[in-house]
């Protein structure tokens, strides 16, 4: 038998029958996950609960004592943004939908309109949600790393260029110096000068090797319907 999976939720209101009947409520659920419930009978008490616990879901009330639901929900995803926030009022309002969206908000719900079906799909909606949105940021973060690393492979062989072209002259000259210096003790000099230049021609032949690597692109094509996880992939 499979296990069913457990999220911890925490209900943050200062009516503490309405806390007790959201606790209630999902015990009450069955046939999906086993829902974990925390109780906070104030933003202040909820902050001090998630600086130590990280808890995967938050019902958030609207109008509380000591500043509302959108006072604290800036604070509560200031702490890293982990959680998914869930508002909840008394009174079905528009415009506070809106602007908790607008704050970070994953759902809405309404006090007394709230059952345990309704409770378990904003729940499950707004962890899907905040999933989705960490993959993404995951996503965007590897695509950054990888033009870093395409923009320094170019750069690195341009430098390749520059550099070899004076490296090709100064062989010449060491060449013809060679030719006509007589003195052993110059002579000596310039094989030692010889030497060095060629080094670096060696380091330099090394680099465009590098340089020469190419980025396979990170994404999948677009006939894929999933992302998978992986790293740029350097191939000559």
């Amino acid at each position: 038998m499979t296990e069913k999976r457990t999220h911890s939720i925490l209900i943050v209101d200062d009516d503490a029958s309405f806390r007790h009947g959201v606790k209630r409520q999902l015990s009450m659920v069955r046939a999906g996950p086993v829902f974990e419930a925390v109780e906070a009978s104030s933003g202040a008490e909820a902050m001090e609960i998630l600086k130590t616990r990280k808890m995967d879901c938050v019902l958030l009330d609207h109008g509380m004592p000591g500043g509302s639901g959108l006072d604290w929900l800036s604070k509560i995803l200031q702490l890293g943004g982990h959680s998914a926030v869930i508002m909840v009022t008394g009174a079905g309002s528009e415009e506070i939908a809106v602007k908790a969206m607008k704050h970070g908000v994953m759902d809405y719900l309404v006090k007394g309109s709230i059952t345990p079906e309704s409770l378990e799909h904003a729940i499950l909606n707004a962890l899907e949600k905040i999933a989705m949105k960490k993959t993404i940021a995951v996503q965007q973060q590897k695509l950054l790393d990888a033009e870093r690393h395409r923009v320094m492979i170019e750069s690195l062989g341009a430098a390749c260029h520059h550099v070899s072209q004076p490296v090709t002259v100064i062989n010449a000259y060491l060449e013809l110096m060679k030719r006509q210096e007589k003195s052993p003790e110059l002579q000596d000099m310039i094989n030692n000068c010889e030497e060095a230049a060629g080094r670096i021609g060696k380091i330099l032949d090394r680099l465009r090797e590098v340089s020469a690597y190419r980025t396979e692109p990170y994404l999948p094509s677009g006939d894929e319907k999933n992302w998978h996880d992986g790293d740029s992939i350097i191939a000559v």
